[in-house]
């Protein structure tokens, strides 16, 4: 699809939405256009914990899920053991 043809689709879609979408919009405009957004640096104890819990998953230790196993859980059809 070329740029012109979603820039159309997205004309509309924002002429005929409701505000719960317009202010979706606007904060990901605003977001995706805000320099300083994505200048975030991970602290120290951020990346501490990471190291951590992939330790965790490659020691065996905590488990994974496939896509299929957590859309599952999260919609209450499979229980966590």
């Amino acid at each position: 699809m070329e740029a012109t043809d979603i820039r159309e689709k997205l004309h509309n879609y924002v002429n005929n939405s409701d505000e719960k979408l317009l202010k979706l919009l606007y904060a990901l405009a605003t977001e995706y256009n805000d320099e300083d957004s994505f200048e975030y640096e991970f602290s120290q104890e951020d990346i501490e914990d990471f190291e951590q819990r992939k330790a965790k998953r490659i020691s065996g230790e905590s488990k994974t899920y496939s896509w299929k196993e957590a859309r599952e859980i999260i919609s209450g059809k499979k229980n966590i053991k």
